[in-house]
């Protein structure tokens, strides 16, 4: 075939991610880690409130910044729990999920040739999206030494005349690191120094443990002008299915972002906005409740894994994924994973997978039951035995 398709699509690199899924499907009794994806059921009133919708007709197209009922809640609970001033008319849109709303973003702020830093190991999907836009990435590498924070005194060295965005993950995915009041007022300055767009993106805002409390850049004064903050109703409420997102940003952004969501997918499901508008109001009690279930997860998958020759791995402070190191297996992190899914059943991401920084390093999905991740332990001290 001679047809030449484009760079982008040429250069996308296919998820190792998704190639561990693939690979499982020959294990019938394989425990599936990989997929950073809650292991509960969508809460039924949430669902019923988008059935609900459907029986009421509400199959139309709505405003492509996002029906007012919903972008009403999604102001009230950043004013309540994140500290961030929102009005719904002027510094919203309701986008398909998290990564569409990056994808937006990303076309909104970023020409070809600029820069963008992100952290690394990282999200693929970052990279992918930066590609798209024939922009360049630039990786600030964060390590198990400092617990995986990107900070302020990594980012600022990376700095050039072409930098144009940064993008922050806290808590973050593949590692789990969070970055506390503190760093966060670091970079806040560095943000108002530099003039610099940042996107901070929160879909793990609430999944955190040890008494941590999650703060929002955009909380701090006078950065109103430079951050996107991107989140979703996917990890909180078990919702990945109904690809509900938003981003919250100045007025003039915002303008920017709803002519371009037009062109991309004009507007999300009414009645898959009206659940969402169920869980902001009411879904809390049951978000607690997961995040206990998660933390039990946590700390026996930490313990069992360090418990095995070969692991060493340090207690995530957030989202739902550990980033055990796998030095001690002499093989590379892809090797590993697969030993492991051939010798145990169980499913893991190679680190490798995850970019700069991520070799020799598996990540760890426990938003899976209980019973799972002591099946998978099991399985592992089965293999590997257990260290004196």
């Amino acid at each position: 075939m001679n047809i030449q398709l484009s760079t982008a699509a040429q250069n996308a690199q296919p998820s190792g991610i998704r190639r561990m899924f693939e690979l499982a499907k020959k294990y019938p009794d394989a425990i599936n880690l990989t997929l950073g994806e809650p292991g509960f059921k969508t809460p039924d009133y949430i669902i019923e409130a988008g059935i609900k919708g459907l029986a009421d007709g509400k199959t139309k197209y709505t405003p492509n910044a996002g029906i007012k009922e919903l972008r009403d809640a999604i102001a009230w609970k950043l004013e309540k729990e994140n500290n961030i001033k929102c009005d719904p008319d002027k510094n919203l849109i309701v986008t398909a999920g998290a990564t569409q709303a990056l994808m937006l973003a990303m076309v909104t702020l970023v020409n070809p040739g600029d820069e963008v830093i992100i952290q690394g190991p990282n999200w693929p999907d970052y990279r992918g999206q930066i590609d798209m836009v024939n922009a360049k990435t630039v990786y600030c590498q964060v390590s198990e030494k400092n617990n995986f924070k990107m900070t302020a005194d990594l980012i600022e060295p990376l700095i050039t005349d072409k930098t144009k965005l940064v993008i922050i993950n806290s808590p973050s995915n593949p590692t789990g690191g969070v970055l506390d009041r503190d760093d966060l007022e670091k970079i806040a300055e560095l943000v108002k120094k530099h003039k610099i767009f940042v996107i901070a993106d929160e879909p793990y805002e609430h999944l955190v443990y040890d008494g941590f409390r999650q703060t929002s850049l955009a909380s701090f004064e006078g950065l109103e002008d430079y951050v996107l903050t991107i989140n979703s109703l996917s990890k909180t409420y078990a919702m990945t299915g109904f690809r509900v997102g938003y981003i919250c940003a100045n007025e003039h952004i915002i303008e920017n972002l709803i002519k371009l969501h037009e062109n991309m997918i004009a507007s999300v499901s009414e009645p898959l906005q009206l659940a969402a508008v169920e869980a902001l109001y009411h879904g809390m009690p049951d978000v607690e409740q997961m995040v206990k279930e998660y933390d039990k997860n946590r700390r026996y998958i930490v313990e069992g894994l360090n418990s095995i020759p070969g692991f060493t791995c340090n207690m995530p402070k957030g989202a739902f994924y550990v980033f055990p190191n796998i030095t001690g297996f002499g093989m590379s992190s892809v090797e590993c994973a697969e030993m492991i899914l051939e010798k145990c059943h169980v499913v893991t991401s190679p680190g490798s997978a995850f970019g700069p920084g991520g070799e020799g390093f598996l990540r760890i999905c426990y938003a899976s039951r209980y019973e799972n991740i002591v099946e998978a332990v099991r399985r592992m001290r089965e293999a590997f035995g257990t260290k004196n």
